[in-house]
């Protein structure tokens, strides 16, 4: 369908309303500054204003006023940002605005980029298909219009990004929130209950090791559970393994319902000591010999210790009790048996456990919550974009004249800058 403009405004082409000027690897390039030279902007220079090289005057082309900076080459080919002053980097290329907005060229060029990177030629390392690039259809407001629109989008870009700042903090928060409930959950506060300190290996039935045999993703055998499908208290089995196990050791092996599995041995030590429950659908798989599992006996509730497991507290001993050999950390079985936790009988226990998994539920729905926010504000800036270029932003004023007399005044700027070089 074709794109319907507002009346003052007219269609062209990029080619048509700038010139352009690729950078290219001066004769001399230095860490400091030195007589007769200037910043050398690269990419790193242009988005963070990062300047740590220095190139000379005399072999470099350089940005002019009010340019704007595509890149040319590399995987971000495509990206733009508006240009200061230096010499143009290798990679780089200057877009010279004839008599039209820079911010305004800037956000069209913003706008295109997922299209023009997503078109880059070349094999080994991408560039700018320059037939796409100057033949893109360029919508041309009249000039007092193109500026309302880049001074609307520059406010509403700063308010997208201020709440993705403040949306930011949001996962945090609730990674503490979540803590601060295991913490309430294991030292009575969630219950008001007072409970007693109990070595976890008197309160257990069983502390095995999981199995050595290599396993893989044919499905031949048993499913083994192994430390990526340890995640967050809960059995993740997306990435699953199988192994060939003999009858007994598989006897052995196999899970039941209210299991836990700990990781004994990584080579990050937040990992050691992380743990999952059990549930029905996974019964009778095995597990890996990274892992260690525990059975309760039935004066534990297997969710109860699971959340205490993951309690500030008990993480505090399990990461004072690893050792690390040849930069893997370890804890074993006996010093799992030695973990100190809080007890309190079973009835209470419970109750805990409907008390955490009741916030643990709210959470869950606010962190979804923010997912969706998320997701919208990603999503928000290319909306605002397209709605700009459509006309739609911002108010067409009579006052502001018609583009068709803008574009015969920009073809006749062209010529003149054409006929000089």
């Amino acid at each position: 369908m074709e794109n319907i403009l507002p009346k003052n405004w007219v269609e062209t082409n990029l080619k048509n309303v700038v010139n352009s000027t690729k950078g290219k690897k001066p004769a001399r390039l230095e860490e400091f500054k030195f007589e007769e030279s200037l910043p050398y902007m690269d990419i790193k220079a242009l988005e963070f204003n990062n300047i740590n090289q220095y190139a000379d005057i005399k072999s470099s082309k350089s940005f002019s006023k009010g340019d704007v900076a595509i890149v040319w080459d590399g995987a971000r080919s495509g990206w733009v940002s508006k240009a200061t002053s230096g010499a143009i980097g290798s990679t780089i290329c200057a877009l010279t605005p004839i008599k039209i907005n820079t911010d305004y060229l800037y956000y069209f060029l913003l706008d295109k980029y997922p299209f023009i990177n997503s078109k880059a030629r070349g094999v080994g390392i991408p560039h700018v298909d320059p037939i796409l690039l100057w033949s893109l259809g360029f919508p041309l407001p009249p000039l007092a219009e193109q500026k309302r629109i880049a001074d609307k989008l520059d406010v509403l870009f700063g308010q997208i990004e201020a709440m993705r700042k403040a949306a930011d903090r949001i996962p945090e928060l609730i990674k503490n929130f979540r803590q601060q409930v295991l913490t309430y959950a294991v030292t009575g506060k969630l219950t008001e209950h007072k409970g007693e300190k109990r070595l976890l290996g008197d309160l257990l039935v069983d502390v095995r090791y999981g199995t050595s045999k290599k396993s893989d993703y044919e499905v031949t055998g048993y499913p083994v559970l192994r430390i990526p499908n340890i995640s967050n208290g809960e059995i993740n089995s997306s990435d699953l393994k199988y192994a060939q196990l003999e009858i007994k050791e598989y006897t052995l092996l196999s899970l039941k319902e209210g299991d836990i599995l700990i990781i004994r041995s990584n080579g990050s030590i937040s990992l050691v000591g992380q743990c999952s429950i059990v549930r029905k659908e996974h019964e009778n798989y095995a597990y890996a010999g990274y892992l260690i599992r525990i059975r309760c006996n039935d004066d534990l509730e297997p969710d109860y210790i699971n959340y205490s497991l993951r309690s500030e507290s008990v993480r505090v001993q399990i990461i004072e009790n690893a050792h690390s050999t040849s930069g893997v950390n370890n804890i074993n079985a006996e010093q799992i048996k030695q973990l100190e936790i809080v007890w309190y009988p079973i009835i209470i226990q419970q109750e805990i456990v409907r008390r955490v998994q009741s916030l643990f539920d709210k959470i869950e729905m606010i962190e979804q919550s923010y997912n969706r926010l998320k997701t919208k504000l990603d999503n928000l800036p290319q909306a605002l974009l397209h709605k700009a270029f459509k006309g739609e932003l911002v108010e067409q004023l009579p006052t502001d004249g018609n583009a068709i007399d803008l574009l015969r005044e920009i073809q006749e700027l062209k010529k003149s800058v054409n006929k000089k070089r």
